[in-house]
């Protein structure tokens, strides 16, 4: 039976620049891959569109942000879901985060994919974190929706924070992910936001610095370029201690 990795990204980019290579590593292994897009990144991630556009209407930059999602998500293997619940500010409510206990449960995804909790940097991001936190605490209650499956908990890796600033949203990563073999490939995909064309540059620093990290963790037993970042949420739980030469890669 097949795996699942759900992805729950604030806004239409944010899933593609932070994971987008570790999403490529797990459909390659086989990974059915979900993406949630609560947002397009219209008002507050769009910043070329508006420059090139100044006239044009809210609903045009949405049409544009989610061609863009889409396109990268075709391109990286992945099936992606919007939900259009404006950004800048996004806010999450009742009825909001019982959508994500619905899909959580319906999906069943062994492995979520989200951001990091405490972003006042830009607290979209903070808050859809807490929204999935919220979701997942209340997916593992039996009875959180009734007539849906039995209750589950999926492990939770938290991505990058906004950069360039992670130190100021307290983000210090435990999980490195190799992406070496894939970079060129996330960076096609990132390129397919045209009103973002400054991410290209951005996140291939940012993995170039992840990589460096990464590298110097190995101590020599992996050569390491370029990484991808994570908190866990849960903690491991297994037979044997995990060890760092082991990957999925």
């Amino acid at each position: 039976m097949g795996k699942n990795m759900l992805v729950v990204s604030a806004h239409g980019a944010d899933w593609c620049t932070r994971s987008g290579g570790t999403i490529l590593k797990y459909i390659e292994k086989g990974y059915r891959v979900k993406i949630l897009a609560l947002t397009f990144g219209e008002r507050g991630e769009s910043g070329a569109y508006w420059k090139a556009k100044p006239n044009s209407t809210v609903q045009a930059c949405k049409d544009c942000r989610k061609g863009e999602a889409q396109a990268a998500a075709d391109f990286i293997g992945a099936e992606i879901e919007f939900y259009d619940f404006d950004d800048y500010p996004l806010q999450m409510d009742v009825e909001r985060i019982r959508v994500l206990i619905y899909k959580i449960l319906e999906f069943r995804p062994d492995i979520v994919l989200t951001h990091w909790i405490d972003d006042p940097m830009n607290v979209d991001h903070e808050v859809t974190g807490k929204a999935v936190t919220r979701a997942i605490s209340c997916a593992g209650m039996l009875g959180a929706l009734p007539n849906t499956p039995n209750h589950f908990i999926p492990d939770v890796f938290f991505f990058e924070t906004t950069i360039p600033l992670p130190e100021f949203n307290h983000f210090i990563p435990d999980t490195y992910i190799d992406i070496g073999n894939v970079i060129d490939k996330k960076l096609e995909a990132v390129a397919c936001f045209k009103a973002q064309p400054q991410l290209i540059n951005m996140y291939r620093n940012c993995a170039l610095n992840r990589g460096q990290q990464a590298n110097d963790w190995s101590r020599g037993r992996r050569s390491i370029e370029y990484a991808e970042a994570f908190k866990r949420w849960n903690p491991y739980l297994g037979d044997m201690l995990p060890e760092s030469t082991i990957s999925i890669g």
